[in-house]
């Protein structure tokens, strides 16, 4: 039986528990790696590509308290649960919907402890009105823990972003909060948002996602200063360079996108003062009302000349969509509706509507603003939030906040409430966005539709090749490969309680063979061990045994592995499996592991008996010119008799 499986290889980033595709650059779920050209976005093969999507943050305020009522490993599951039932829906293209692109908030309520203990600089601790920010505002850092990003980055935040990825969806990053009304060039805002990019673009997963995870610098940036308080056309420059320099020298090669003043909608200084470096682009915001073009000022028959005057305005306050592509990273609108309305942070009136930020018609408002983005070619957006897209109580079911049910329906936003009310529901953002981003998805896709993503592995899945082996599963190691006296292997080092060796996505059935063969260059020594995971946890049940300290050669009867439980394993689902070591560190020298398949009957050789090192003895050593026995035949690991 031969494994011709589609598995994906994946990593654990040192920091924690991450799991991800070592080839992921070039084979994650038909997501071809982007970059900039340009002004543009493109794929590998030089296609230019413009997204769509939504963002969304978790958190169980913002989330309705629909998975808890708190954040803490208790609820982690909860959470992920939630935004994969999301994911189907919004990403169910046979019902509609055609989201590529999913800005994901760090939401600080997992990066917040209770400390406070993240120096504040007094200047930032203020709005525009000179009060105080509230400690319990997203704007406040003082509660910020690195320590906790780290944690909840491998357990929440880069979980979300893989299942988002592999439901075909790109991915933006976010930090956590909203930035204070005043920042400073070398303040406590920059010194945070440094913080946060450095943990974040020093994880392995993350630069091995460069590709499909893209971050955007800060979220609504009002008033930037130079750190004597001054304003200059170089404060946001001088502000979000130094972040930028700090992502790449960690190694991250993913594009990055560039916040404005303004609440995200003044960029003019960056045409005199650009940020430099490679896949640059910019994240702008737009609402009604802003880049002179307000919806309740309009009529339908108004929309060719605003369009215009819009394009116009949008140029002059974001000039960089000349030279670098653009995402909207913040949009929604819906009509008028009686009862409510409310202030927004610049104080002007916002009229009641079905559930939006903003106040607007998709005959007046939304049209010029698509418009716009269709005349520059390069802008992708994602709406305001997953309410903006979908009725969520018409798709999504859920009894225990635990699991989340799909009705079989995927309803766009906002669309039973305005038919309840008389009111044309494609004046929405949700019913307009489903028609846009189909529309969208049939230029903008194509390359990903053609792309091939997932390779076949060998015969042998546990080849000891870069493209298979993985050093750092847990904790960092090393593999180097050597070839001496025509003989090629493995030099392994590891950490104590690491892990190296092989992991698969979706598990690999090895039922159908007897044994795995490990076999080594030179004997281990004590305090090494071998372990075979038949689950997606890391750090749940395992199979581990120690390596025979005077053996090179080592085997694993598949079908008689006991985990620690003493549970059986599971060989039809092997999740897992390489070294470890209870000492400091080791050093493993492998020239091989493979399976073993006993057959019913033994196999007669053919005209290949005499072919030099095909064949092992049943000790699992070379054999030149083999005769007169039973012998394993290295192409295919069966027996097979040699007169």
């Amino acid at each position: 039986m031969k494994l011709r499986k589609l598995i994906q290889c994946c990593l654990v980033c040192a920091i924690g528990s991450i799991v991800v595709p070592a080839e992921a650059q070039s084979t994650m779920q038909g997501l071809p790696p982007l970059h900039v050209d340009g002004k543009f976005l493109k794929d590998d093969q030089g296609n230019k590509v413009v997204l769509h999507g939504l963002m969304d943050t978790p958190s169980p305020f913002f989330n309705e308290h629909r998975w808890g009522d708190y954040t803490s490993d208790a609820t982690v599951d909860n959470c992920k649960n939630y935004f994969n039932a999301i994911f189907d829906v919004i990403t169910d293209k046979e019902k509609g919907a055609n989201c590529k692109l999913f800005r994901l908030h760090l939401d600080p309520c997992w990066t917040n402890g209770s400390d406070g203990s993240w120096p504040v600089d007094e200047r930032e601790r203020y709005n525009d009105k000179g009060e105080l920010i509230d400690k319990g505002s997203e704007a406040y850092i003082g509660h910020y823990d690195g320590k906790r990003l780290t944690k909840y980055l491998s357990k929440v935040y880069f979980p979300i972003a893989l299942d988002a990825i592999k439901h075909g969806m790109y991915v933006i990053m976010r930090p956590p909060g909203v930035c204070s009304h005043y920042i400073f060039v070398d303040g406590s805002y920059q010194k945070f948002l440094l913080d946060v990019w450095d943990r974040v673009t020093s994880s392995t997963a993350i630069k091995l996602y460069s590709g499909q995870i893209s971050i955007e610098l800060a979220n609504e940036p009002v008033s930037v200063k130079l750190a004597n308080g001054q304003n200059s056309k170089k404060a946001l420059h001088d502000f979000f360079q130094p972040i930028v320099d700090k992502i790449r020298a960690n190694g991250f090669k993913g594009i990055i996108w560039v916040p404005g003043a303004g609440w995200q909608a003044s960029y003019a200084d960056y045409a005199d003062y650009p940020i430099t470096g490679e896949n640059i682009g910019y994240a702008v915001h737009d609402y009604d009302g802003w880049y002179g073009c307000a919806d309740k000022d309009l009529t339908p028959n108004d929309v060719p000349a605003a369009t215009q005057r819009k394009i116009q305005q949008f140029h002059n306050q974001v000039p960089v969509v000349d030279t670098n592509p653009i995402v909207i990273t913040e949009i929604d609108w819906s009509p008028k509706r009686t009862g409510g309305g409310h202030y927004n942070e610049h104080g002007t009136w916002v009229e009641p509507n079905y559930g939006t930020w903003a106040t607007g018609r998709t005959s007046v408002w939304g049209t010029i603003t698509k418009g716009v983005y269709d005349y520059y070619g390069n802008i992708s957006m994602t709406l305001s939030g997953t309410h903006c897209y979908i009725d969520y109580g018409d798709c999504i079911t859920s009894s225990d906040k635990k699991n989340f049910d799909l009705t079989g329906r995927v309803t766009p936003a906002y669309k039973r409430a305005m038919e309840a009310n008389g009111d044309d529901p494609s004046e929405g953002c949700g019913v307009a966005c489903f028609q846009w981003y189909a529309e969208y998805a049939q230029v903008n896709y194509a390359s990903a539709t053609r792309y091939q993503p997932l390779q076949e592995i060998p015969d042998d899945p546990f080849d000891l090749s870069d493209n298979w082996f993985i050093p750092s599963i847990i904790k960092k190691g090393t593999s180097k490969q050597t070839t001496l006296g025509g003989n090629t292997f493995n030099t392994v080092s590891l950490l104590q309680n690491g892990l190296a060796g092989w992991s698969f996505e979706d598990g690999i059935d090895l039922s159908d063979y007897q044994k795995l063969v490990v076999k080594m260059r030179r004997t281990p020594g004590k305090g090494n061990y071998f372990r075979f995971y038949d689950s997606g946890s890391l750090f749940g049940d395992y199979y581990e045994k120690e390596l025979t300290s005077n053996s090179t050669t080592h085997e694993f009867d598949l079908h008689e592995l006991v985990k620690a439980s003493g549970d059986a394993l599971n060989p039809a689902h092997i999740r897992f499996a390489g070294f470890s070591t209870k000492n400091s560190d080791a050093k493993l020298y492998v020239s091989e592991v493979y399976l073993v398949k006993e057959d019913t009957g033994i196999d007669t050789l053919e005209s290949d008996a005499t072919d030099a090192e095909s064949y092992l003895d049943l000790m699992g050593r070379p054999v030149s010119n083999p005769t007169n026995g039973i012998f394993i035949r290295r192409s295919d690991r069966k027996k097979v008799f040699i007169p």
